[in-house]
Formats: structure tokens, C-alpha cells, sequence
């Protein structure tokens, strides 16, 4: 991951953790090109086909405007599950999916995605906690040390379908 693309992780991360803390849980969603700017969207988590509009929006706009770089993030719960030997992660909305489950190795996560026209796709989590009020409770984020790459499923959740849309060769 490039310079820019790492400071734009850390600085839509930490949109997120501030959106988190006053109580919203939005997708945001910023693009960087000629203009740059930042959508966001608190209905993402309530509503699959709201979620996947979104992101198509957030593809329309990428492809209007000279684009170097756009990042998706997303309030989720990751789980840990053991298919065929491996560990795969899974995702969930926390409004919809119910309460965490401590006992199956869930855990509040930030989900982020990011394109560059330059070096393509990347994909990880930033975990954190939650007191039992509620309250997000954040390490102090300092950048790499809390940012976990992982593999995106292809199959679909956040960013899948922001990362067809970009990646169409028949635009």
C-alpha cells in the first residue's frame, strides 16, 4: 500500500470511530481524484439493497471524476470460520445481525476497502471494543499497528459490489 493510500485508511477510519462514538454507524465512503470528496450513508447497515445502491452511487461518482484512489468504510461484526482447513472471515451488520457472540470469536470491527487505479484493490478490518452500554472504545489508533489486511470475499459484502462496479471493463 502506497503513502497516500495508507493516510487515507487512518483518516476514513478514524471518521468512522468519531460517526461511532456520537452514535451513528454510517458507510463512509471518500474519494480522492480531481475533485475529491466524501459520501456517507447511516442507512447502509439497515438495509441490503440501501447498502448495495450506495455503493453503486459511490461507483457512478468514481467514474465521473478523474479518480486516483476511493475507500469504503463499514461498522461490521467479524466471524471467524473454519471451511475446508482454512479460516476465512465473515461479516454481519451489527444492526440487523443481532448482538455480538463472544463465544464464537466475533468482534466489532471497522471494515474498510480501498481501490487505487494504480495498485488495485486491498482490504482489512480495524477491531475494537465495546462497553457494555455500548460505547465504542478505541485503542489509540496510530496506524498500521491496528490495521489488519485481509482477503475480500468475492461473494459479496461490503465493498463487492463497489469493486465489480469499478472494475467493469465494459464502462
Amino acid at each position: 500500500m502506497n503513502l497516500e493510500s495508507h493516510i487515507l485508511v487512518d483518516l476514513t477510519v478514524q471518521q468512522v470511530q468519531q460517526a461511532l462514538t456520537k452514535g451513528d454507524q454510517p458507510a463512509i465512503a471518500v474519494l480522492e481524484g480531481e475533485p475529491s470528496h466524501t459520501l456517507s450513508n447511516s442507512a447502509y447497515l439497515r438495509d441490503p439493497a440501501r447498502a448495495a445502491e450506495f455503493e453503486r452511487q459511490v461507483a457512478a461518482e468514481a467514474h465521473r471524476i478523474n479518480l486516483e484512489r476511493v475507500m469504503l468504510a463499514v461498522p461490521q461484526i467479524s466471524q471467524p470460520v473454519l471451511i475446508d482447513g482454512d479460516t476465512e472471515i465473515r461479516f454481519r451488520s451489527p444492526v440487523t445481525g443481532g448482538p455480538l457472540v463472544e463465544d464464537d470469536g466475533e468482534m466489532h470491527v471497522i471494515l474498510w476497502v480501498l481501490y487505487d487505479v494504480e495498485e488495485g484493490h486491498e482490504s482489512g478490518m480495524v477491531p475494537f471494543k465495546r462497553k457494555r452500554d455500548g460505547t465504542p472504545v478505541f485503542d489509540a489508533f496510530d496506524g498500521s499497528d491496528h490495521i489488519f489486511s485481509i482477503p475480500l470475499s468475492p461473494g459479496g459484502g461490503p465493498g463487492a459490489v463497489l469493486l465489480r462496479e469499478l472494475l467493469d471493463d465494459t464502462r
